[in-house]
């Protein structure tokens, strides 16, 4: 995918303006492992979820929904991060 964006965070209209929509990604409960996976954009929900998107080597994409945990913010899990820290086109292998 192509990234032409710099903000991970981004509203539901910011991302249908530059053409990602976190429908066409595949709802996970825990990221996969044993690939690396690009972070495409967080996709603000409400004020309590942010929609993490990813995508792996072959093109699979990736929905991570992230529920904010109090002070300590959109933590993923399996990443150890918050989702707000997470940068544009970031690499993580698990």
């Amino acid at each position: 995918m192509r990234l032409d964006h710099e903000i991970f965070t981004m509203s539901f209209a910011q991302a249908r303006d530059i053409g990602i929509d976190y429908r066409d990604y595949e709802k996970v409960d825990c990221l996969p492992t044993g690939m690396p996976l690009t972070a495409i954009a967080g996709v603000w929900g409400n004020y309590v979820n942010i929609r993490c998107l990813f995508e792996d080597g072959d093109g699979n994409r990736y929905l991570r929904i992230i529920h904010r945990w109090g002070d300590a913010g959109y933590i993923v899990k399996e990443l150890g991060i918050d989702a707000k820290d997470i940068q544009v086109g970031q690499v993580f292998r698990l």
